[in-house]
């Protein structure tokens, strides 16, 4: 060969090996090894330091992690570690998003994360996580000292992501601090998807962090041999989802189904969805409920953990702010900052933010306007400039995940709290003044008897004057040996022992229960011989219609049918046998029972309990001793949709709900009305027919 050639192959070669030497990038030994493993065990600490003042990051962790970002960074944790699936409803800006990036990060750098895949409802969405994961990696100053082996091949690529193809690098092992010398570092930097250099001794060597719309094809992702160990759901609903039912439903298919199996033949796939519900039917609504899919853990977080005391005052200091905005908008005022309003919180603060509780205290604007005031000065005052905003619906969604019911059934307001708190003053057993009829009501069950014993004005107003259960003793468990007989001592043991419990005020001698009415829906033959033995004042009784624990019956067809009866004030008697038994309609009556409830006390027709109220926000002693009674009675409700007016049971403890409704209609044979003229106690005389009818 020409000395000419030689030396041009030899000029080619120095120019390869050179610009090969400068493809080499020299990676430097983890700055402090003992911190990184020490904080690498303390997920909170790992993200205060790596994420905090000083990491140059544009959103740092600059306070203590509240309660519940705690939880919520546990519960991330533990979805990636055990590889299980996690549902987590928190408030809008709360920082979720945030924290479950820079976990999976810390994961797939730790070495114990190697496939995950992030999800948002759009593809787009999705590339914005990835860029910001890519950023903190490519500016983070603190990961650069202690994560070498990522952030320097990853920061000597210049914002050339080609380079990543043909890179080089040389240093010592992390895991043993062997040296190794001009080693290919090939990963990916662009795209959908990153894949963390390949340096030798490094956890995170190969580690993929990729990204996906819910709105493209998720099935056979797999890279490198690798599949997906965790996938993080971020904010799956769109505005489809969120008002199509079946929009709603594919969605969820899509994440039981197409995600759930993406994972491997061993471990499956952990999956982490992360969201603020924007109503009570839509995807996220179902997956984080607790009841609909147990296995994700539903949490959901509240901005206002706890309401104020004093909800009187903001209220005011909403109208007042709303008004101030609403000026401005007009014109009429240059007051944009609301100064007004913000002067009446401060000099009310302390009464305002009394018992109320936020998650987040540091979740307000402390900025300083000209005049020298403070923007906001708390949290509970940034939640209640929301609701000035943009309105409590509003507010209550996208901060406390608690969505107002939209299409649902309209439901008639009575809560067990409003029952606890209308209390007469008076002790148990007391009659009130002015109360002129003492009934009694008895749901039976197997085991025990649930009775209501209820006082009377003329004008409706009703005291439950006392309420408890007595045992059914003789009973056995699995058979029904015996329980006629159980059933019929226990009503006559509990007739016998009630007589003499009850006074008016001032009074030296009891009043008599003027009748008592039992349930003779089941164990009808057992009822029957206890009121006959019973004698004067105590009826079987049954309800009918379509409310739980009643035949499905209705009850105007049961009276057309009966051709032995005297007709009531939605009741009737129908002779059976010996006695007369009393049919109710059942619906009417737990609805005038629930009517009761929610008229105000002291108005004609109201419904009081027994004990002392507290004058205070919260609950008395006696009040909140009601509680179990409270629930019965609310534990069936009426509500009203497309379908009509209907009784929905929302637990099969109705049984003091079904006494008090026995001792209203005992109150309707007495002659109690409502808003009518009293009538006359109606007596019972046999029909002049001989014919029996028999339900």
């Amino acid at each position: 060969m020409p000395v000419r050639g030689i030396e041009r192959e030899r000029d080619a070669a120095r120019k390869v090996e050179k610009r090969r030497q400068a493809n080499v990038v020299v990676i430097p030994r983890c700055a402090n090894l003992d911190r990184r493993t020490g904080l690498e065990a303390d997920d909170k600490a790992w993200l205060q330091y790596y994420f905090g003042k000083d990491s140059e990051t544009p959103d740092p962790f600059w306070y203590a992690f509240t309660w519940q970002q705690t939880e919520i960074i546990d519960a991330i944790a533990s979805a990636i570690i055990y590889v299980l699936d996690q549902a987590i409803a928190a408030s809008r800006g709360e920082g979720k998003t945030t924290l479950a990036e820079r976990l999976l990060l810390k994961y797939a750098l730790q070495g114990v994360l190697p496939y995950a895949v992030l999800f948002q409802a759009t593809g787009a969405l999705a590339d914005n996580s990835l860029d910001t994961i890519k950023t903190v990696i490519e500016e983070n100053p603190l990961l650069l000292a202690d994560y070498p082996e990522v952030c320097v091949p990853v920061r000597a690529l210049e914002n050339t992501p080609n380079r990543a193809h043909y890179q080089r690098v040389s240093g010592h092992r992390h895991d043993n601090g062997e040296a190794f010398d001009s080693v290919s570092s090939k990963f990916t930097w662009c795209g959908q998807e990153i894949i963390f250099p390949k340096v030798p001794g490094s956890p995170s060597t190969g580690a993929i962090i990729a990204t996906r719309g819910l709105d493209s094809a998720i099935r056979g992702l797999k890279k490198r041999g690798k599949r997906p160990r965790i996938a993080l759901i971020d904010d799956p609903d769109t505005e489809e989802t969120a008002r199509s039912e079946e929009q709603a439903k594919k969605l969820e298919e899509k994440i039981d189904r197409s995600i759930g199996g993406l994972g491997n033949q061993q471990a499956g796939i952990g999956r982490i969805m992360l969201t603020t519900l924007p109503n009570r039917k839509c995807t996220s609504a179902r997956f984080t409920d607790p009841s609909i899919k147990p296995t994700w853990k539903g949490k959901r977080f509240r901005f206002l953990v706890k309401q104020p005391a004093r909800s009187e005052l903001w209220a005011d200091y909403v109208a007042m702010r709303a008004a101030e905005l609403e000026s401005y908008a007009a014109g009429t005022s240059k007051d944009q900052h609301c100064r007004s309003s913000h002067s009446f919180y401060l000099e009310n603060k302390a009464e305002m933010e009394a018992g109320a509780e936020v998650a987040n205290p540091h979740r307000f604007n402390a900025t300083i306007l000209p005049d020298g005031s403070q923007t906001e000065v708390s949290a509970l005052q940034r939640y209640y400039n929301e609701v000035a905003k943009i309105g409590q619906d509003a507010v209550s969604t996208e901060y406390d995940n608690n969505p107002p019911e939209e299409t649902g059934p309209i439901e008639s307001g009575i809560t067990a709290n409003r029952i606890q708190r209308q209390l007469s003053g008076l002790e148990r057993k007391k009659i009130p003044a002015g109360c002129v009829k003492l009934t009694r009501g008895i749901d039976c069950r197997k085991v025990a008897l649930h009775w209501v014993v209820r006082a009377w004005r003329v004008d409706g107003s009703g005291f439950t004057i006392d309420y408890g259960v007595h045992e059914v003793k003789g009973t056995k468990f699995g058979t029904d040996e015996g329980l006629d007989a159980a059933l019929r001592r226990s009503i006559l043991e509990y007739v016998e022992e009630s007589k003499g419990l009850y006074f008016e005020e001032g009074a030296e001698s009891p009043r008599i229960i003027d009748r008592t009415l039992i349930d003779a829906g089941w164990r009808t033959d057992a009822v029957y011989s206890a009121c006959e033995t019973a004698g004067l004042g105590v009826w079987p009784v049954m309800g009918f219609g379509k409310s739980a624990g009643c035949t499905q019956a209705n009850f105007s067809e049961v009276q057309k049918k009966t051709v032995d009866r005297q007709p009531g004030d939605g009741w009737f008697l129908s002779r059976r046998g010996k006695l007369w038994l009393v049919c109710a309609d059942a619906d009417r009556w737990k609805a005038w029972e629930h009517d009761r409830w929610m008229t105000s006390p002291g108005k004609p027709g109201c419904m009081m309990l027994f004990g002392q109220s507290s004058e205070a926000e919260r609950m008395s002693t006696d009040e909140k001793a009601h509680f179990s009674f409270a629930k019965h009675i609310c534990n069936e409700i009426e509500v009203e949709d497309i379908k009509g007016r209907r009784f929905v049971a929302k637990s099969e403890n109705t049984h003091w709900l079904d006494a008090s409704y026995y001792s209203d209609v005992a109150a309707s044979m007495e002659g109690i009305r409502i808003f009518r003229k009293p009538l006359p106690a109606r007596v019972v005389r046999p029909p002049k027919r001989k014919r029996i009818a028999y339900l």
